[in-house]
């Protein structure tokens, strides 16, 4: 039997990320939620408020973020198992974890590149200086990566429709805006509010913004990176466990 190396499995994954891409990218759901959807947030936001660029970049960048890293795993995975190519992908010679590391890699890939887009027009738009380029780059870099695997792990719900995913999946991303600083700066939060806010993936996304545009983080640049890759991994990991557990129940 040929030995399956590292390099195979990175080379099956990138493939799968490659025709996701090209088929899920222009798909409607991936640019209503992915694209229009935080644009049109984003202008409820500011609209009337007279909000410095400072405050309104980390804001754009991270709506965008985190509706457009999280939408192409639920598009892609229902659509697949309702048409069996799923399951075809795991009677192939590739692990389970190797299929949802491409599909995650779609994800990240789409929710970096345009929010990268959105947040140069941004920066370019409102004339505002970058005091931290690296806080700015892992934030969106970071960001896409976990809620690109936050969206597989709802994908693990047993539909063939992408709407029968992105509907529990916006229960979750709504309620998180509200609590995450995003439109209540955290430190005017009271007591119980800032301990919900700290268990966020997003308001750490929103503390690393900040620091890129020269705001300051209410949790610090060491505490957003850590909180941001546990958050990729309790996703990735809950993930796999629940594609498995309806596996075996199919």
């Amino acid at each position: 039997m040929t030995q399956v190396t590292i390099g195979d499995r990175i080379r099956r994954s990138w493939a799968i990320t490659v025709k996701d891409m090209k088929i899920y990218y222009m798909r409607p759901p991936a640019l209503m939620f992915g694209i229009l959807f935080p644009v049109a947030l984003f202008f409820t936001f500011t609209v009337g408020r007279n909000l410095s660029p400072d405050r309104l970049i980390p804001v754009l960048s991270a709506q965008t973020v985190f509706w457009s890293a999280s939408t192409i795993g639920p598009v892609a995975i229902p659509m697949e198992r309702r048409l069996r190519t799923f399951e075809r992908f795991l009677s192939a010679p590739i692990s389970l974890i190797a299929v949802l590391w491409g599909k995650m890699m779609a994800g990240f890939i789409f929710g970096a590149g345009i929010t990268t887009l959105a947040t140069v027009i941004g920066i370019l738009w409102g004339n505002q200086t970058v005091s931290n380029p690296a806080a700015l780059v892992l934030g969106i870099g970071l960001s896409s990566m976990v809620y690109s695997a936050m969206g597989i792990l709802f994908a693990s719900i047993p539909t063939g429709s992408p709407g029968e995913v992105i509907v529990p999946l916006n229960f979750v991303r709504i309620p998180l805006m509200f609590v995450s600083g995003m439109f209540i700066p955290v430190e005017n939060m009271p007591a119980a509010g800032q301990i919900v806010a700290a268990l966020s993936p997003l308001t750490h996304t929103i503390g690393l913004l900040n620091l890129g545009t020269g705001s300051p983080s209410v949790f610090g640049f060491a505490a957003n990176i850590g909180a941001l890759l546990v958050w990729m991994l309790v996703f990735l990991y809950v993930g796999q466990l629940f594609h498995k557990m309806i596996m075996r129940r199919e």
